[in-house]
């Protein structure tokens, strides 16, 4: 007898699978990497457009740079942690940036795309 018992043939419907899933896990960390840059410079952008550039004086500022904190940000039913900066006005006061609570009250997980497996 010439005829092998054991199966070469590779299970390309799960190595498929596998890849799919891969690719998935892939995407979404893109998608979430470039989300998270793009709020970054959104923020960094509100905080020009409210204090001036870095180190500047004038009269059109409403308030001064006073560090940087991190926030929590909705994603795919969890929390991813960002890093923004603060603001405050010239009472003391934490100043909002814009790009920042649009983010947070816009729930981002209803924004995102789900995995055929999800």
């Amino acid at each position: 007898m010439n005829r092998s018992t054991t199966s070469t043939a590779i299970p390309t419907r799960a190595l498929k699978f596998e890849a799919l899933a891969n690719i998935s896990a892939s995407f979404e960390l893109f998608c979430l990497a470039s989300g998270m840059e793009a709020l970054g410079e959104m923020m960094d952008h509100d905080a020009r457009a409210i204090c001036g550039p870095r180190h500047a004086r004038g009269h059109d500022r409403r308030a001064h740079r006073w560090g940087k904190t991190r926030g929590k940000i909705g994603f795919h039913g969890g929390k991813v942690e960002i890093e923004r900066p603060r603001l405050r006005n010239f009472e003391g006061k934490e100043q909002a940036l814009p790009s920042w609570e649009a983010a947070v009250a816009a729930n981002l997980t209803k924004h995102c795309l789900h995995s055929p497996a999800g």
